[in-house]
């Protein structure tokens, strides 16, 4: 048998229906069956997610893990599943996010043919997109055709919430000051023996947010590289937010973060969330931007003074 390249980490709690879709794209994928796994980490739920995994247990390479319900500890269950995965690479998906059917092998192919360790961001229609679109998202998408439901998104301009980042600073994200402000576990992978490098998640970020970005920062210290692949493709299944506080737990959590690094990037952490235009990439390219020319008019003052 194979060995294997990838391990796919879920987290779960409470959302059998929307786990069985995410499942059912994992049966359509493209890259050899032997060369993956599917770890679901149940965080305390009491639904029947343990029944539908062991519904795909004849189609999948798949394992099941139960830990008490102790409030939010997403970070702890993909902790327990990068501890368990056997794959050389691990990619975290939500409950809920249904992948094209190429997109472990583009993961594994970016992965395996990088000189240095990478952090890939897969691409997630319909992520965070505005309530006037998830009416018209819900009457498009179809878990049997994951590929022809991301096509009609695209269409109709259902796209990842980070796309107007993407407009702004190109999909180059190894160029933006700070990447791992988009590293966002509802689709992202990394090498294990990174994840294992650098920590894994914080356990003590225990209500929604931040540990995700907070492990980007540690990965991002550790030189790893960050790539944006487009063609590592999913959608995001539209369903009502667990958290109704969203914004301000964001920022609770990106103030957090800078007080533990302390790094000039995440210093504009709280400036960047007050002003919904911005992001922190474009937020840090402002200031840099500025810094230049300031200098560059300093200089210039400089030599017609003398």
């Amino acid at each position: 048998m194979p060995n294997l390249q990838i391990s796919v980490v879920i987290p779960t709690y409470n959302r059998a229906d929307l786990l069985r879709y995410t499942l059912e794209s994992l049966v359509l994928q493209t890259l050899d069956k032997q060369l993956f796994e599917v770890i679901v980490v149940d965080d305390g739920g009491s639904d029947n997610s343990e029944q539908v995994v062991q519904a795909f247990s004849e189609q999948l390479n798949i394992k099941y893990f139960w830990q008490e319900d102790k409030g939010f500890r997403a970070g702890k269950a993909r902790n327990i599943g990068t501890a368990i995965a056997e794959g050389q690479y691990i990619i975290f998906i939500d409950t809920g996010v249904l992948l094209g059917s190429k997109t472990l092998e583009v993961h594994a192919k970016v992965h395996t043919q990088s000189e240095f360790p990478v952090v890939i961001i897969g691409y997630v229609y319909g992520f965070e997109v505005d309530n006037s679109l998830l009416a018209e998202m819900s009457s498009q998408i179809d878990y049997q055709t994951p590929d022809a439901t991301i096509s009609r998104l695209s269409l109709m301009g259902a796209h990842d919430i980070r796309q107007q980042q993407y407009d702004e600073l190109g999909d180059n994200i190894s160029n933006w000051p700070a990447p791992f402000d988009i590293f966002w576990t509802c689709h992202a992978s990394a090498e294990r023996a990174q994840l294992l490098k650098a920590g894994l998640f914080d356990e003590s970020f225990n209500s929604w947010g931040g540990e995700d970005v907070d492990l980007g920062v540690r990965l991002h210290l550790n030189n790893n590289q960050f790539s944006m692949e487009r063609e590592a493709v999913s959608f995001h299944w539209p369903h009502k937010k667990e958290v109704d506080d969203q914004k301000q737990q964001s920022e609770i959590a990106a103030l957090r973060i800078h007080q533990k690094y302390q790094l000039w990037s995440t210093s504009f952490y709280g400036k960047d969330l007050n002003d919904e235009k911005y992001s922190l990439n474009k937020v840090i390219k402002i200031h840099r931007d500025y810094a230049v020319k300031k200098t560059k008019r300093a200089e210039l003052l400089e030599t017609e003074g003398a």
